[in-house]
């Protein structure tokens, strides 16, 4: 097939090429705050790296990034950029349909940013109602957090904002843009006696978790969730040779899935 990525192609490449394709990949990612180590643009970086790593197993194609997402809790922080909820949801849509009208009926985005979910459940429900495609979405740091028990050394057994596992991802995607100098340790702090923060939108009480929405300026100076001091490029490798095998394994079945 050649090149992978959708923009690289010239429409008689892309005509050829769709007649092999299984799936067709979306990454989304966000413009956000991610501490002052890491660049405000890891969630998109993180997706469209590892959308390429699959692409190189795999006939798949790979659609331009949707760089910016739905962020408007980080905003306290300059540099963060956000889509409304509905704004997103109409560009996802509109994505969508463009596939399903050139035949390629089988959606993966590759998101590693929860507030695009919603967005991406409503388009994925609206085809399956109207019966035009099967549509799946990784959740990439919620799959890193389940995987964490299998990390060999990792300090913070669950994914943090800003924290070991994003930073040991980053040092092993893009260690050009990770300034470790700058990495310090911060931990969320409540508003609400009681209650520990996890996150800029949930709270534990009385163990058990809660959605409970904050602004990330309410919770951490920084912008860090967690310490990335303990960050490093192998822990990185497995975590992204985890979602990489595990993507696969999941497009290999997917592709025989009927519509």
């Amino acid at each position: 097939m050649g090149t992978k990525m959708l923009e690289e192609m010239s429409w008689e490449q892309f005509d050829r090429a769709r007649k092999e394709i299984v799936a067709a990949l979306i990454p989304i990612g966000s413009v956000e705050e991610e501490g002052p180590h890491l660049p405000l643009g890891v969630d998109t970086i993180v997706a469209v790296e590892v959308a390429k790593k699959v692409a190189l197993q795999l006939p798949v194609i790979i659609l331009p990034a949707v760089s910016i997402g739905y962020s408007e809790w980080h905003k306290g922080f300059p540099g963060t950029l956000s889509l409304s909820i509905s704004t997103l949801t109409q560009m996802l849509r509109e994505i969508c349909e463009d596939l399903v009208e050139q035949g390629l009926n089988r959606i993966v985005f590759i998101n590693p940013h929860v507030g695009n979910e919603t967005p991406i459940m409503e388009v994925a429900v609206e085809l399956r109602m109207k019966s035009l495609a099967r549509v799946a979405m990784f959740h990439l740091w919620a799959i890193a957090n389940e995987m964490a028990k299998d990390v060999g050394g990792l300090v913070e057994k669950k994914f943090a904002h800003a924290g070991e596992m994003m930073t040991s991802v980053m040092l092993a995607l893009r260690p050009d843009l990770v300034n470790m100098e700058r990495a310090i340790k911060e931990f969320e702090r409540t508003p609400m006696e009681g209650t520990k923060q996890e996150g800029s939108l949930k709270i534990l009480f009385k163990n058990r978790h809660i959605n409970f929405y904050c602004l990330s300026k309410e919770v951490t100076n920084s912008g860090v969730m967690g310490d990335p001091s303990h960050a490093t490029r192998e822990k990185g490798e497995i975590i992204v040779k985890g979602w990489v095998d595990y993507i696969c394994d999941f497009i290999q079945e997917f592709k025989e899935v009927s519509i």
